[in-house]
């Protein structure tokens, strides 16, 4: 969906998208595969003359004033169209002078590198040295050293600002694996440098910005090979029908989706972390380089094999952004970022959630301040009940029972509580089923079952699925049979979680075995108490048993029970299941604290896997990108940008999130994972039941087909009914 949140943001990404294909910047690129040499752009000076080189640089300098938020937004756009030329090493080089250069460097260095006419390379990996004036040694290889008239390396903790023709510099330019941005090796052999060509200390964050922005290009090129791949699937036909309909190919674009917008979300934190607290920017700069890079090599990979022999051959475009992610990869990725994100993790960094709130946030926080004091100073029922009363148990729910909270006052209350310490019950199913009664039951419904189940007096679960009804929620067989004053309900429903504990039900009952699947399912509240209601609980791999089969036998449902109207459940259902969606996949509760007891593992028994603390900051990483995938959700609510991907996004990443995070814990636990007497209890446990995530409240391989088919587009499977 691209980095871009806000109107402001949206619009200048379609300006930069709609010049650079006015410009023929796929074109520009293209052109470049088989020439001897590399020349700047033609569009160069109609880009300069926009004045995106110099977006992120203070006015007081020749640039527009904004930050690396504005300029993320169009160097992604630069990455979809791989577009050549040096913009992003420049704009890397201008953002490390602006933020570490003195006075005097920022004079001398900035006005040419923001109206075009002085372009960067950048190298930060070799291993250069500077003493008595003298710098020595190899820089090794530097983006964008094919134009570049200023390098920018690093020697140990500083980064030279060397001119190209000066003495001593030599620059090597073979033939380039991305000849449409050259690459080249540079050596200092006795040059001479003065303090005016040293960015003192800048390493680290010349590091962070090149990771940055980088990652924005290369979420760029990620997204550009989602939609081409898409593109292709609905028009490509194989068998008689489309390749979109296939599931392999629809799983396909939908990990290429969920891993573009996993690295889209660190890059947009980066960004305006860059602005507001340097080592929290270095540590969410690393995460952006852990997700975006591989992100963008597979996605590219992903595009060829969708499109099949086309996708391999010279004519296409494909290739290019193979070849664009691989040498960024190559150059600022390997197991550098992810042993970054353990290091500034160990060493106490955190990154701390922020959004720009409107001004009315402000109005309306001291009220919430002061409804907040009171409920602090209460306890036990009598803060139960003044969060009832207030609606401040459920601020989104509608009144009486919430306070009809849209999404800045929902954001300001749970600032505020969390500041008082104040711990909302945490109502789980019960409080997917209860928003559902809400939103569909009868007012006598309501006032049955609202106050008694928000008081924990009623615990409630969710009767969907059956033996033969899982991930299709759909089909339906437990049949309920008319009869006067209500409805007789015989069959099973099965993987129920909590149904021993709980007193009611909602469940959905086949009323009309004529009608299409989805158009005979009502339904109706189940006493789980009641007469011929049969609960057993199910023990699973993890030796507990918190899930059950529940059986059916002439259990009388009367019609005030039914919510809706009845062959009309589906839709009721469907309500249901959607609040468990966005809970389940907008809840850090199901994986918290894992991260933390992850980074005490790596370095206790981090010699016991080869490559754990890679393994780990990858995690590290992931649980920082779902996080913020939740947090983006919040920020499109803020700017009434509508709905985006994040939530079906979410649902799939914990899954896979929970099931590595156990994985590390038992490689790193190694053979006390045989024993169940120490910490092989507790970790045994994980493992095992982290495998459930990816089955409950829909199936991954279900998840998949949703993102490919809601999301991306793509055609159902026409062999379905």
């Amino acid at each position: 969906m691209g980095i871009a949140l806000t109107d402001d943001h949206r619009e200048l990404a379609e300006v930069a998208r709609g010049f650079l294909t006015s410009q023929k910047a796929r074109w520009a690129a293209r052109e470049l595969l088989d020439a001897a040499e590399e020349t700047r752009p033609p569009f160069w000076q109609n880009l300069a003359e926009l004045g995106w080189l110099g977006l992120h640089i203070d006015e007081e300098h020749g640039g527009s004033g904004y930050g690396l938020p504005e300029l993320v937004v169009v160097v992604e756009e630069l990455g979809r169209a791989v577009a050549p030329g040096p913009f992003v090493p420049t704009v890397i080089a201008s953002a490390v002078i602006a933020k570490d250069g003195t006075a005097e460097q920022k004079t001398r260095l900035l006005p040419g590198l923001i109206d075009g006419t002085v372009t960067a390379g950048i190298g930060l990996a070799g291993e250069v040295r500077v003493a008595d004036g003298v710098a020595d040694g190899d820089a090794g290889i530097v983006l964008g050293a094919g134009l570049a008239g200023l390098l920018l390396v690093a020697a140990g903790d500083d980064v030279l600002v060397l001119e190209r023709d000066r003495a001593g510099v030599t620059v090597e330019v073979p033939e380039n694996f991305d000849p449409t941005r050259r690459s080249g090796r540079v050596r200092l052999q006795n040059v001479s440098v003065t303090a005016d060509d040293i960015l003192s200390g800048a390493h680290a964050s010349a590091l962070a910005r090149a990771r940055t922005l980088l990652a924005a290009e290369a979420v760029g090129g990620a997204g550009d090979c989602v939609d081409a791949a898409v593109s292709y699937a609905k028009v490509r036909q194989q068998f008689g029908r489309t390749i979109a309909t296939f599931q392999a190919i629809k799983h396909h674009c939908a990990n290429m989706l969920v891993a573009t917008e996993s690295a889209i979300a660190a890059v947009w934190d980066a960004a305006r972390a860059a602005a507001e607290d340097e080592d929290q920017f270095r540590l969410i700069a690393a995460v952006a380089a852990v997700q975006a890079f591989p992100a963008y090599a597979r996605n590219a990979e992903l595009n060829i094999q969708v499109h099949g022999g086309i996708g391999f051959t010279w004519e296409h475009d494909a290739h290019l952004h193979l070849r664009r992610a691989l040498v960024v990869a190559g150059l600022f990725g390997g197991d550098a970022p992810a042993a970054d994100v353990v290091d500034r993790t160990v060493a106490g960094t955190k990154r701390v959630n922020s959004l720009d709130l409107p001004p009315e946030a402000e109005e309306l926080r001291a009220q919430i301040r002061s409804d907040v004091g009171e409920i602090a100073a209460l306890e036990g029922k009598a803060q139960l009940d003044k969060l009832i009363e207030t609606g401040y148990v459920m601020p989104h729910w509608p009144k009486p029972w919430g306070r009809a909270a849209d999404a800045v006052e929902q954001l300001v209350i749970e600032e505020e509580f969390r500041a008082a310490g104040i711990k909302r019950p945490e109502y789980s199913i019960t409080g997917w089923v209860i928003l559902t009664l809400i939103q569909h039951g009868t007012d006598w419904q309501i006032e049955r079952f609202v106050e008694n189940a928000l008081r924990q007096d009623e615990i409630w679960c969710q009767l969907f699925s059956e033996p033969e009804a899982g991930s299709d929620a759909a089909s339906v067989k437990t049949r309920a049979t008319r009869l006067d004053g209500g409805w007789k309900i015989n069959g099973q429903k099965v993987w129920t979680s909590g149904a021993q504990f709980c007193a009611r039900g909602l469940a959905t009952v086949r009323t009309d075995p004529e009608a299409p699947k989805h158009a005979g399912i009502t339904t109706v509240i189940i006493d789980m108490k009641g007469p011929g209601v049969e609960v057993r609980p199910l023990r699973q791999i993890t030796g507990g048993s918190e899930f059950n089969e529940v059986f059916f036998n002439d259990v009388f449902v009367p019609d005030e029970d039914v919510v809706g109207a009845p062959n009309s459940g589906w839709t009721v259902a469907r309500a249901t299941l959607g609040n468990e969606r966005v809970t389940i996949g907008g809840s850090g509760g199901y994986y918290e604290g894992m991260a933390s007891k992850l980074v005490q593992l790596v370095g206790h028994r981090g010699d016991a896997l080869a490559g754990s603390k890679i393994r780990v900051g990858a995690f590290l990483a992931n649980d920082h990108s779902l996080r913020l995938l939740n947090l983006r959700r919040a920020a499109r609510s803020v700017e009434g940008a509508g709905p985006g991907p994040e939530g079906n996004v979410t649902k799939l990443k914990v899954a896979e999130h929970m099931i590595e995070g156990a994985a590390i814990s038992a490689a790193l636990l190694g053979p006390d994972i045989a024993l169940i007497d120490g910490p092989g209890a507790v970790v045994g446990r994980m493992v095992m039941g982290a495998r459930g995530m990816a089955i409950a409240g829909g199936t991954s391989e279900v998840t998949r087909n949703q993102i490919a088919e809601r999301i991306l587009g793509m055609p159902r499977d026409p062999l379905i009914n």
